[in-house]
């Protein structure tokens, strides 16, 4: 039998840490980007420890709302953010987990100030405000907080309550911004008013939640209209399904940015279906098709002779580790010979079928006409947009640009840490 690893003495690590700050410095002697905050987020009104007490391996605080929380020693001594130990937030750590075994536990325990410090059979001393122990306590109530995050899904009545930020409101840096974000993230569509129908505005509007994301398919900034010779459907008059935009990558890209310059009056609707309605649909309705599309790949293709040739294969719709709705990746015109099981074949057809039937009912359909000077912004990993027919001489112009999920949700989780604090670090679905 071969004998599992052991874990390095509290000794070992001491030396093994030492080691690293003699080679690189302490961390504490490094000038960061980020100003040091150690174990704390500045939220005032977190209830103080009051008690703490030393079980074995464990570490049992009490706070000042009454609320008991226990730590693993081993858990604490990783996640001491002080200036010798580093911060993971600026990647500038040498204390890691192969930095102290398994069965590490503090020498002492006392509450200062309201906080928790704790000495360790090394002399370091780590303090963590309550306000941090409380965000990242990993107790069964704890997590059930952080995953109590839930879209709010739609059909076809969106489009009577769609929700709608002027662009003074929503690049305002404050509340105005954080209404935007979080139509975006719950509805996983907001409509953009009066942002101006200059191309400039367009990299402003994709600025507002991160990065333009460059792709050899649309470049940076692919302006959307009716050309003689099309590299692809959008530049054409025809008729588009709801469709996630590039299915076919590995990552598809996070948010959409529509920026309308120009619309005509006739023909040209945007279309809007909520893929996670749909997929809650399926979970109710047929529970068989839901299951294949969660669990079977499906193929997405795209090729550009000469250029590229881009293949992905994934299920429909993805799930999180609570078995919660995580991304939809559908497109219809793209798909590419499925490749399961001969005896998947009919079950995937069959699935794929349901959720398409659900994707073109004007059940699941909200249908608005985007006006010049409007933007839109959508999460490509969940709302499938489309449009009816139009007169390619109508000089229909829509601008349209990505930027990464990533960046989006990023953006947000910092600005709620400012503004709504005990919010800020809610479980955000990650995508298809």
């Amino acid at each position: 039998m071969v004998s599992p690893p052991r874990a390095p003495s509290v000794e070992l690590a001491t030396e093994l840490s030492a080691g690293a700050a003699t080679q690189h410095g302490a961390a504490g002697d490094i000038t960061t980007y980020n100003p040091h905050l150690g174990n704390r987020l500045g939220i005032a009104d977190a209830p103080a420890v009051t008690g703490a007490a030393i079980d074995r391996r464990e570490i049992h605080v009490d706070f000042a709302d009454g609320q008991h929380r226990a730590f693993a020693g081993q858990w604490l001594r990783h996640c001491c953010w002080c200036p010798d130990c580093g911060n993971p937030a600026d990647g500038i750590r040498f204390t890691t987990v192969a930095s102290f075994p398994s069965d590490i536990a503090p020498a002492h325990a006392e509450v200062c100030n309201g906080d928790l410090v704790l000495t360790w059979p090394d002399g370091h001393r780590s303090t963590y405000g309550s306000d941090w122990l409380m965000a990242n306590a990993y107790d069964e109530a704890a997590r059930r907080r952080r995953a109590a995050w839930q879209p709010t899904t739609w059909r076809a009545e969106l489009t009577e309550h769609f929700p709608t930020v002027s662009w003074t409101d929503a690049c305002d840096g404050g509340a105005g911004q954080l209404e935007a974000y979080r139509a975006l993230c719950d509805y996983g569509i907001v409509r953009i008013d009066h942002l101006g129908t200059e191309s400039e505005q367009t990299e402003q509007l994709a600025n507002l939640v991160g990065p333009i994301h460059e792709t050899t398919v649309y470049g940076r900034i692919y302006d959307v209209r009716a050309e003689p010779v099309a590299k692809l459907g959008a530049k054409t008059g025809m008729a588009q399904a709801p469709h996630i935009d590039d299915a076919f990558y590995y990552s598809p890209p996070g948010i959409d940015i529509f920026h309308c310059l120009v619309n005509t009056d006739v023909g040209g609707m945007s279309t809007y279906v909520d893929g996670f309605a749909i997929a809650e649909s399926l979970r109710t309705d047929e529970p068989d098709a839901f299951e294949a599309l969660t669990t079977l790949a499906v193929t997405h293709v795209r090729r550009h002779p000469g250029e590229i040739n881009l293949r992905n294969r994934s299920p429909v719709i993805r799930l999180d580790e609570f078995g919660r709705l995580s991304g939809i990746r559908y497109f219809d015109r793209a798909l590419g010979p499925l490749d399961v099981a001969p005896s998947d074949i009919d079950r995937i057809y069959d699935a794929i079928r349901a959720f398409s039937d659900r994707m073109t009912s004007p059940e699941f359909t909200a249908t608005v006409r985007v006006e010049p000077g409007q933007g839109m912004l959508i999460d490509n990993h969940r709302v499938m947009h489309g449009r009816t027919a139009f007169d390619p001489a109508s000089g229909r112009h829509i601008r349209l640009c990505h930027v990464p999920r990533d960046e989006f949700h990023g953006r947000l989780r910092e600005l709620s840490l400012r503004l709504d604090p005990k919010n800020h670090d809610l479980y955000l679905p990650q995508g298809s």
